[in-house]
């Protein structure tokens, strides 16, 4: 219950910017109904495919509101493993988050550690937001937010009944469906759980 507090205080704050008290601040979200009734669960795309995660993104297809819409903000949740303990403290990695069109063009790229971010840095025990600024990048049509944890954060996703579509893996300029797998031959489809602003 905690989570699903946090989750519905956070995605209303991304919406009114403490910079931008602006009624044309709009945010997108990529999923539908009330997110304190869903079960999120923390994912790692590094945990699944090995080291080639460290290659893959979480990406999510979103469209513009309009022509020249301008992004401000992405806002996804991370849990990097910190439970309160120093042994658990998280080991500094390198996050990466891009911006693409809907032809996959690269319109801006995004790197830092992942501590600025983490759990850890705020005393978070449990799935936490992470938000990062962007300069006003300009998109029109559909365009995809990628994020490339490379192990430094799980993101938070729910499960699915049929394969999303708008949440993907990203590898090689490719997008594949968001699969979690359960077997060899069992995969459950996820929706990476994100909210873009923007105006």
């Amino acid at each position: 219950m905690a989570i699903s507090c946090l989750l519905a205080v956070s995605f209303i704050s991304i919406s009114v910017p403490a910079d931008a008290q602006n009624s044309e601040v709009q945010v997108l979200y990529s999923y539908e109904g009330n997110i304190t009734e869903k079960k999120v669960i923390p994912v790692s795309v590094l945990s699944i495919y090995g080291m080639p995660g460290f290659f893959i993104a979480e990406a999510v297809k979103f469209e513009a509101p309009k022509d020249n819409w301008r992004i401000s903000a992405v806002q996804l949740f991370g849990f990097d493993g910190y439970n309160g303990s120093q042994e658990s403290a998280p080991e500094e990695r390198t996050i990466a988050l891009e911006i693409r069109d809907k032809d996959k063009n690269l319109l801006y790229k995004f790197a830092d550690s992942q501590i600025p971010y983490s759990n850890y840095a705020r005393n978070a025990t449990l799935l936490y937001p992470l938000t990062i600024e962007i300069p006003q990048i300009a998109v029109s049509d559909e365009f995809y937010v990628c994020f490339y944890d490379r192990g430094a954060v799980a993101v938070g996703s729910e499960t699915l009944n049929e394969t999303s579509e708008n949440s993907f893996i990203y590898v090689e300029n490719e997008l594949l469906p968001a699969l979690l797998p359960q077997s060899e031959n069992v995969s459950t489809p996820l929706n990476w759980l994100v909210a873009v602003s923007g105006r």
